[in-house]
């Protein structure tokens, strides 16, 4: 409840030099008097106001609104009312104002007049209106998310890149529709930011409507308020291009294993890992037997099929948590870690390796069948990556000068040399 009005001198006295347009109105919304920066606001002059209804300075689309709260206030239902509303100018111009009535009640508590304060509010209004134009126009996924993290406005682009209307996605937390391996990230990300801040370019994976996944790269400010303003691009096919030229710079593109470059540096990251949990890591390196008599006699389009051949068979005969490498040529690597018999274990995948080498390949016919030589090396501390691969080449060519077919390392200072 409002407390009793002194009277409506009280008002004529005080709201004659404030810089806010107001006035007094009775209980049917008719004026008892407006001051002078109700007059500049709305461009009449005292007289020429007090002559017009409220009904003729307020927009028409309002005119109903205008009748129930008049009519909540003279009743005594509300005490106060507050609104943003469209007021019409002398010169028939349309303003936005913030209205807020207020009822004041005479020395018995009965409701006596109502005191109306209007700020002008165009330009606040012209500029979310502006806003929300480029919001709406922007290709980029607009969303502004709540405390609670509930986004609470998006923009078209989410339905047209990720085919969500903004109905669904208000249903149910933003972190819902991350994917699942993406969600501890986020999550970190946003407690980061959490009381203020801002990021650049953090990618993540959201859920399109179809069940698909579509990579976005956001930039994200977070207000002290807890709000989350957030501007959103599929990068799904940029991402899908690097990773096509990531592979294609890592990988053979005959028989689609890891390329020497690749396999350098992954073996060099097994060295390293050693310092932290040693452990036997042995290398293979493999190279056919043959293979030039393949090239000669059977042409270079068949040694092509024999050497993605031999990579798929490589693949099998192998563990999978072993690294398989194509070098060049008819030189291939294998990288055996995680071994428990050291030796043993070694020596089974090389006879494996041997039996699928010398297994007969179709596009030869015959003419010729290469087998393989593999040469085993077993790190040793302080080896490098260059070092123990140069060591298993070693091996490989003692294997081949044995009789080829065979696998060769050396153990306690003498060769050993054996077959599958």
């Amino acid at each position: 409840m409002s407390t009793p009005a002194p009277d409506i001198n009280h008002y004529h006295a005080a709201f004659s030099q404030s810089d806010t347009g107001m006035a007094l109105l009775d209980l049917n919304g008719h004026w008892i008097d407006v001051n002078p920066a109700l007059c500049r606001l709305l461009g009449y002059t005292h007289t020429s106001l007090q002559q017009r209804d409220c009904k003729d300075i307020s927009h028409p689309d309002d005119h109903v609104s205008d009748l129930d709260w008049v009519e909540r206030l003279r009743t005594g239902e509300i005490d106060a009312f507050r609104s943003e509303k469209r007021y019409r100018r002398a010169d028939g111009s349309i303003i936005w104002g913030l209205l807020t009535a207020t009822l004041c009640r005479d020395t018995l508590g009965r409701p006596h007049f109502v005191v109306v304060h209007i700020v002008d509010i165009t330009e606040q209004k012209k500029a979310l209106e502006d806003r929300d134009a480029l919001f709406a126009l922007s290709p980029d996924l607009l969303s502004i998310c709540n405390p609670n993290g509930y986004l609470v406005q998006v923009n078209p682009a989410w339905r047209e890149l990720l085919g969500w209307d903004e109905v669904e996605l208000m249903a149910r937390p933003f972190m819902e529709f991350i994917h699942p391996d993406d969600v501890g990230r986020t999550t970190e990300q946003a407690s980061t930011l959490a009381g203020g801040g801002s990021v650049l370019g953090f990618r993540n994976r959201f859920r399109h409507a179809n069940g698909s996944w579509r990579w976005i790269e956001w930039s994200t400010r977070v207000d002290s308020d807890g709000r989350m303003f957030c501007m959103g691009r599929d990068v799904s096919e940029q991402r899908r291009m690097s990773e096509q030229l990531h592979y294609r710079a890592t990988h053979d593109f005959l028989t689609g294993l890891p390329n020497r470059y690749e396999f350098m540096g992954r073996l060099q990251h097994a060295i390293d890992a050693l310092g932290r949990a040693p452990r036997p890591l042995v290398l293979l390196f493999i190279d056919l037997d043959g293979f030039k008599a393949v090239n000669d006699l059977c042409g270079h389009e068949a040694g092509d099929a024999v050497l993605s051949a031999f990579g798929q068979r490589l693949r099998i005969a192998v563990r999978r948590t072993d690294v398989v490498a194509r070098l060049a040529g008819d030189e291939f690597v294998v990288l055996l870690d995680h071994l428990g018999d050291t030796w043993h274990d070694a020596e089974q995948v090389a006879g494996k390796i041997l039996h699928a080498a010398s297994q007969p390949y179709p596009e030869l016919a015959g003419r010729t069948e290469p087998g393989a030589s593999i040469g085993m090396a077993l790190y040793r501390p302080g080896d490098s990556a260059d070092r123990l691969l140069s060591r298993a080449d070693g091996a490989m060519y003692v294997a081949k000068n044995a009789g080829k077919n065979r696998m060769a390392c050396e153990r306690d200072g003498q060769w050993v040399v054996g077959v599958a």
